[in-house]
């Protein structure tokens, strides 16, 4: 069977960092029943184009990665597609999972995928081309003429030994890589913020497979992969590991990171649960070559952070885990979220000064961005504070949420600056005086004369 997957991102700077996991090995394990993968990334400008494109291509089936950002453009390439040929669609991905009802709306979409791609997929066309009954794929919402099949998740494997390597070959090299020359890749799956994202109380529990128990590909099948890829990604820089939970279990870390320091040895980078960040943990990524670990924090305010971010992380244990990375001399970073519903004045001040605390290395602040279906958004939207189009607003570097003691200039502006009021405070009077000053109808000094200039601040080290 010839299928496609359209992979459609936000805009042309997500397009040079397209790669995605849960594509590559869905396509890995399609190509070991013998299916004929490709893929097409699909920006903005290509939508015009894309009709004409699967007209050319006429795949049996189309299947559609969709993340929050880039709902709107997948919607669009849904009409494109369907008024191209008649191939039926298959939603999956990120938003699929929080959203199957809305993907399941999509023009010439069957069935959505919520739980895993490559361990739901394949089965539910195995079954379409067989007389076995579709429509009761575990982790599929499917159309049936008495309206929505909604299945179950499928259970989680015993182990990943037998997961296929992602198909990196659909993607060029250029997209592999990161701005510092670091490769993704992803070593265990599973396990992550459990109530991360959880759908409004008042919708029925969907089947996202999201309560998944961690799960560990096996060590010899990572540094395998790696080595494959360092063969022909001559300019490769160092690995950026995800799942933020990988490094939680001592044991398989430890046989992981000996193996790696031997045979690998290249930097990793990568990002960490925070109760998962124990003294055992850091001195095995330290002696791994982790030379950078960032921890989300999110908010100082329990409320943001827990309730409304989803994260179920106590205050107390980000503190503990930017310790024990500091004690074993990895490099922190933490990553917080400003503009999340509740967020005032205060809860601004109180996560300045948790970041005081912290003494990472480096401070990076995102304007919070609520994923449709999420408790965040209904939350924004029940209030109002939703913007009218929040993902257009979010890629313009503005708010996508405003709480009523906030504007939405504050909220760019804090966020803006939070890294410098934890770094390099004295100079945030000048920068807050440049962003006023308008240089006639360009914008502001700060835009035109500062930012292009300033580079991010670090932590500066006090000698011992």
């Amino acid at each position: 069977m010839d299928l496609v997957i359209l992979q459609p991102v936000a805009d042309a700077r997500a397009a040079k960092r397209a790669y995605r996991y849960e594509a590559a090995v869905l396509a890995a394990a399609l190509r070991e029943r013998g299916h004929s993968v490709s893929l097409a990334v699909v920006t903005p400008a290509d939508e015009a184009d894309l009709a004409a494109a699967m007209a050319e291509v006429r795949p049996d089936l189309v299947l559609i990665y969709i993340e929050a950002l880039a709902a709107d453009v997948a919607a669009r390439a849904a009409g494109a597609v369907a008024s191209a040929l008649g191939a039926p669609l298959i939603p999956f991905g990120p938003h699929a999972r929080l959203c199957p009802d809305r993907c399941l709306s999509l023009p010439g979409a069957e069935a959505v995928a919520v739980g895993p791609a490559d361990f739901t997929i394949p089965a539910y066309i195995e079954a379409r081309g067989s007389s076995v009954d579709s429509l009761r794929t575990p982790g599929f919402w499917v159309k049936c003429e008495t309206g929505v099949m909604q299945n179950p998740p499928p259970p989680p494997p015993d182990d990943l030994a037998a997961a296929p390597m992602p198909a990196r070959d659909l993607y060029p090299s250029e997209q592999m890589l990161d701005s510092a020359g670091f490769a993704p890749v992803t070593v265990a799956r599973g396990g992550e913020a459990p109530t991360a994202g959880r759908p409004a109380p008042e919708r029925p529990q969907r089947p996202t497979g999201a309560a998944w128990p961690l799960r560990h590909r096996p060590v010899d099948a990572c540094i395998k992969e790696m080595r494959r890829v360092a063969e022909v990604q001559l300019d490769l820089g160092g690995w950026r590991i995800g799942n933020s939970r990988w490094a939680s279990l001592p044991g398989w870390l430890s046989a992981f990171a000996d193996r790696y320091h031997k045979e690998i040895g290249l930097p990793i980078r990568t990002t960490l649960h925070a109760p998962d960040v124990k003294d055992q943990a850091a001195r095995l990524l330290a002696h791994a070559g982790c030379e950078e670990v960032a921890v989300p924090v999110g908010s100082a305010s329990n409320l943001i952070r827990n309730e409304v971010l989803g994260m179920d992380v106590p205050a107390g244990a980000v503190v503990k885990a930017f310790s024990a990375l500091r004690r074993a001399g990895v490099r922190t970073v933490a990553r917080v979220q400003v503009g999340a519903p509740y967020e005032t004045a205060v809860t601004l001040d109180e996560t300045t000064a948790l970041l005081g605390r912290l003494e990472a290395d480096r401070v990076e602040a995102v304007l919070h961005y609520p994923a449709p279906g999420s408790r965040a958004e209904r939350i924004a939207r029940e209030n109002g504070w939703l913007v009218p189009d929040p993902a257009a607003a979010h890629l313009a570097g503005e708010a996508a949420v405003v709480p009523p003691s906030l504007s939405a200039d504050a909220i760019a502006a804090a966020c803006e600056f939070l890294p410098y009021v934890v770094n390099r405070p004295r100079i945030v009077p000048l920068l807050r005086l440049a962003r006023r000053v308008k240089i006639g109808r360009r914008g502001t000094a700060y835009d035109l004369i500062v930012k292009p200039f300033l580079a991010p601040p670090v932590r500066r080290k006090v000698p011992v």
